[in-house]
């Protein structure tokens, strides 16, 4: 892969991975609620599920997706029930007006169930192994290689991927540290409560092609 190739893509998969989505407002609402340390684990999780659908791309199941209606339709809904799940988890979150219960509370959340959300959030959207599947075609150079062009694509996005969820988990303490009383607390939860719901009916209404 020639190195201007490498840094066209560059440019492209940071706007694009920068653009606000269901990842990086879970992973800021986490950096709000649990810390930079602990939202590392929904980070690390939602890169796996980016993963995951690089790879069944480069399987060329993205294209399955695109012929078949029923799989796209079926992979579409579960990702809107889930995006929705989690707005109504959110806008359901009680204010808690105390410190150390506070504390408590984010104990309780384990860090392999931060993972979990993370890893779902970024797997349940068919769209981006559709986007996947179109991206990469345009970076590839049929005269050398596939698989170390591949490698390098894949591994360029993982890495962009995470320096800039750290940004929006960084995001989320800082709103954590200035802004953190109850009125506050409510008023942030329902709007990502909301937008989470949005996210899902907007998943749900989209279409294969």
């Amino acid at each position: 892969m020639e190195l201007s190739t490498w840094f066209a893509y560059l440019g492209v998969v940071a706007a694009l991975i920068a653009l606000p989505g269901p990842s990086s407002l879970l992973i800021t609402l986490h950096g709000y609620q649990y810390g930079p340390k602990r939202s590392n684990h929904t980070i690390i999780g939602n890169m796996s599920g980016s993963f995951i659908l690089m790879g069944l791309s480069a399987l060329g199941l993205g294209l399955l997706l695109t012929t078949s209606e029923t799989i796209f339709t079926l992979t579409k809904y579960l990702g809107a029930l889930y995006l929705i799940y989690l707005g109504i988890n959110s806008w359901r979150k009680p204010t808690v007006i105390d410190g150390d219960e506070i504390a408590d509370k984010a104990t309780i959340e384990k860090n392999s169930s931060l993972f979990k959300q993370g890893f779902f959030t970024g797997i349940s959207n068919p769209k981006d192994l559709l986007f996947f599947t179109a991206l990469f075609p345009a970076f590839l150079n049929d005269q050398q290689p596939l698989f170390m062009q591949l490698v390098i694509l894949m591994t360029t996005w993982l890495v962009v991927d995470y320096m800039i969820k750290v940004v929006y988990v960084l995001m989320g303490k800082k709103i954590n540290t200035k802004f953190s009383n109850p009125n506050f607390i409510n008023i942030f939860n329902r709007l990502t409560g909301g937008i989470f719901i949005g996210f899902g009916l907007l998943l749900a209404s989209t279409r294969s092609s």
